[in-house]
């Protein structure tokens, strides 16, 4: 697992580097896509950027955020709608302040004020929770891609089922495609399909 995870990093980040800023990583569950997260966030963070992670409010259990503070600490704010106004604004208050600067949540979190943001992970990004349907009506991962655009940052889509847009814009070039097969990573170019 730890050979895959890497090799995924690598390739993300020689994409990143030769101006893709947008990978989709496409892998069953339990296929290590959470530990690749982990490890770029790792990577960023040590660099002095901020981070959001994005999770279906549906996946936002004890277990992910435990997960993320178990590796990261008291340097994650988690924003959800299950917290009262008071632990909301407390959240968003040390997100502003530079207290933090890794935030895990749902699709309101795309507007986290993170300082230096450079990486915002949209997990299982095929799910419909991040369209919000009251008013103002918006799309989280439109609104990261155009954080991710203005700050020349690195968007991560993943998913064991992708979006019908997301594979098409990974399969024609657009986005930079990881796709984890059966225990090994296969990477895509637009020079290869």
């Amino acid at each position: 697992m730890k050979f895959r995870t890497k090799k995924a990093i690598d390739e993300i980040l020689a994409a990143y580097n030769n101006g893709k800023n947008t990978s989709l990583i496409y892998g069953v569950t339990g296929s290590g896509k959470t530990e690749i997260y982990l490890s770029l966030i790792e990577r960023f963070l040590k660099n002095g950027y901020g981070a959001i992670v994005l999770v279906p409010e549906i996946s936002l259990t004890p277990q992910t955020v435990e997960r993320f503070k178990g590796r990261f600490g008291s340097n994650v704010a988690i924003i959800h709608s299950r917290l009262s106004e008071g632990e909301r604004f407390d959240e968003w208050r040390r997100i502003y302040n530079g207290e933090v600067s890794l935030v895990i949540g749902a699709r309101s979190a795309v507007f986290a004020p993170v300082k230096n943001l450079k990486l915002i992970i949209i997990d299982e990004e095929h799910e419909h929770t991040y369209k919000s349907e009251i008013t103002p009506k918006y799309d989280a991962r439109y609104v990261a891609k155009l954080r991710i655009e203005a700050t020349n940052g690195l968007l991560i889509l993943g998913s064991a089922t992708p979006s019908l847009e997301s594979y098409y814009n990974a399969k024609n070039g657009k986005y930079h495609l990881i796709e984890i097969l059966k225990g090994q990573i296969a990477t895509f170019s637009q020079k290869s399909l």
